[in-house]
């Protein structure tokens, strides 16, 4: 059985949890199941307990109790994407009982997971792969490298001022609110698809770093934040963030690698956010676009993509002669992030004005 956990019940895939990422600390574990599924959705497949036990161990354990097999969680975050707000999935917590393993449980749950997506039109949904290449099948590709930063000379030099933990009174709202804003304003310079930052966000931030004996240092030019810092980790610490303006900070390109994986799911909302360079010849263009999606029905097929130089539309066609343009969801995906240019897609890359900029470094 497939089904959303709702309330109180959603703790009962906290034993999967653990199972599954014995890494996390009993401290963070807490945060999560505290924190995170207030607002969030799980997707779990159920089966009675006792088929499991009498397969792994022949026990003759008479209770028929419904037990977690497998999940994934549906974390909502609130995306910038160029001039849209998007309300879009991050999902976390994808795990199989061991014993379950490769009986196709997690197949079942992406499968409607997608389907309940599209109803829903949400435009694409995210994750962080421990192996790319569980999500490749389901049409998943990357989207996203991971910038390094690193300190400058300079950098070294501004004052420090710290956030997090909080050392004076608890009502920051002021201090939570100007630094928001000025992630937003940081992000926005180089990125067109982040998650926007408020005062909720921060206020979530400080509990998930509590988790780990976290930090988050302000670094002041003057009056003015320059750049900020975070670590975090009870047993290794590791640095979280650490976001900055020239000349204080420099980005190091070397040393960044595909972090973030993504779909396009809702492909009619996706492309409203795409559309025709300023410098392509007239003020519309349209494409004869055949996309290859066996999982989602209804971005499978042959369309007419419309482009004007504010936004694009798509119009379902069924005629059979060639396409210009044929590419898979993956291939596709890519290509309006700005990750890769298809190959297939090269011709048209000079007309199409594609995402610019991801930036999506949320943990869960």
């Amino acid at each position: 059985m497939i089904l959303y956990l709702t309330g109180d019940k959603k703790q009962d895939c906290r034993e999967l949890w653990e199972e599954a990422f014995p890494e996390d600390s009993k401290e963070f574990g807490d945060y999560y199941f505290r924190e995170r599924i207030k607002d969030n959705r799980i997707l779990v497949l159920m089966e009675n307990s006792e088929i499991a036990i009498q397969e792994v161990a022949g026990s003759s354990n008479d209770s028929r109790q419904e037990r977690v097999q497998a999940m994934l969680h549906r974390n909502p975050y609130r995306l910038a994407v160029r001039e849209k707000q998007w309300k879009v999935d991050y999902l976390v917590g994808v795990a199989t009982r061991r014993e379950r393993r490769h009986r196709g449980y997690m197949s079942r749950l992406l499968i409607r997971m997608m389907a309940d997506m599209h109803q829903e039109q949400m435009p694409f949904c995210f994750l962080m792969p421990a192996d790319e290449a569980i999500y490749r099948p389901f049409g998943f590709t990357f989207i996203f490298r991971q910038p390094w930063f690193e300190w400058t000379k300079a950098g070294c030099e501004l004052q420090a001022k710290r956030l997090i933990p909080e050392r004076q009174e608890k009502n920051n709202t002021a201090d939570l609110v100007s630094v928001a804003s000025w992630m937003n304003q940081w992000l926005a310079k180089s990125y067109q698809v982040y998650a926007i930052r408020d005062e909720t966000y921060l206020r979530r931030l400080a509990k998930e770093l509590d988790s780990e004996e976290g930090i988050l240092d302000l670094f002041f030019d003057g009056k003015n934040i320059a750049a900020m810092e975070s670590w975090w980790g009870k047993e290794k610490r590791e640095r979280r963030l650490l976001y900055g303006e020239e000349p204080y900070v420099r980005r190091v390109k070397e040393k960044e690698k595909p972090t973030i994986m993504a779909r396009i799911i809702s492909l009619e909302e996706f492309v409203k956010v795409i559309r025709l360079k300023e410098e392509a010849d007239g003020e519309q263009l349209t494409i004869s676009l055949c996309l290859r999606d066996p999982l989602i029905a209804e971005n499978d097929g042959t369309w007419l993509w419309h482009l004007n130089r504010e936004t694009s539309w798509m119009e379902r066609v069924s005629w059979e002669k060639t396409a210009d343009l044929v590419l898979t969801i993956e291939e596709l995906t890519a290509w309006l992030f700005g990750y890769q240019i298809p190959k297939a897609a090269a011709a048209f890359d000079c007309w199409v004005e594609t995402l610019n900029g991801v930036f999506l470094d949320e943990i869960v």
